[in-house]
């Protein structure tokens, strides 16, 4: 073979060798391109999975179990911190309506009227309010707040407790000597159909005590006997509040 000869076949072969780097080069874009897709594609869905709260909180919860409960604490930590300082608010709060000790059965006195108060009218079948007052006989200021107790009893051997009105009790400082009152509101019953009592003492105890008075009832008639019923006609009020 001549030297011309193998020069041409020495360009072929390298032509041909080109050729070949080429085509393979081409393949290897050519199988890269599902990757190149698939990368947008994962990235939309780590997106997607982040934007979904709940499922992706829940994932990093399990995933990181140090710091849910890092959180929890933080979390607790503030609520209970700002519940003690709401507490403590409160506390000084009711502090200034009622530093002083409670007004217990000993120190008070009781009775019938108040300074705005009426006469219960019994003789008709309209709802009606009687009025009981309270007075600080003790040497000191004391504080009282909340629902009485009251228990009427009739002269047939009966007796009626009432229940609480829907009213929010507030609480006063009485002064040696200073009063306070509360109402009861009442339905006479005039029929002689009707289930009632005919009262003839009342037991007042005092919010937060055990002891109660003994005051005579002065007004007569009859109570009607709702024992039982969802919205009764006569109930009580909390001290302090008309």
């Amino acid at each position: 073979m001549s030297h011309h000869s193998l020069l041409r076949h020495g360009r072929k072969a390298a032509v041909a060798t080109v050729i070949a780097a080429a085509a393979l080069s081409l393949t290897a874009c050519q199988s890269g391109k599902p990757d190149a897709a698939g990368a947008p594609s994962a990235a939309a869905s780590a997106g997607s999975g982040s934007g979904s709260g709940s499922d992706s909180s829940a994932a990093q919860g399990s995933d990181t179990p140090a710091a849910g409960p890092k959180a929890g604490q933080g979390s607790s930590s503030n609520g209970s911190g700002a519940a003690a300082r709401n507490g403590s608010k409160a506390s000084n709060t009711s502090a200034k309506g009622g530093s002083a000790a409670r007004c217990t059965t000993a120190t008070l006195q009781a009775g019938w009227g108040s300074s705005g108060g009426g006469v219960p009218d019994m003789h008709g079948d309209a709802q009606q309010t009687a009025a009981v007052w309270l007075k600080n006989i003790g040497g000191r200021s004391c504080t009282i707040s909340g629902f009485p107790g009251v228990q009427i009893k009739g002269t047939d051997g009966g007796s009626l407790d009432l229940p609480r009105s829907s009213k929010k009790p507030v609480p006063v400082v009485l002064k040696p000597g200073g009063t306070t009152s509360f109402t009861i509101r009442l339905l006479p019953s005039v029929s002689s159909e009707d289930k009632k009592v005919e009262p003839e003492m009342v037991l007042i105890t005092p919010p937060n005590e055990k002891q109660h008075f003994q005051l005579k009832w002065p007004y007569g008639g009859a109570i009607l006997d709702q024992s039982g019923a969802t919205h009764p006609g006569t109930f009580v009020n909390p001290v302090n509040v008309p």
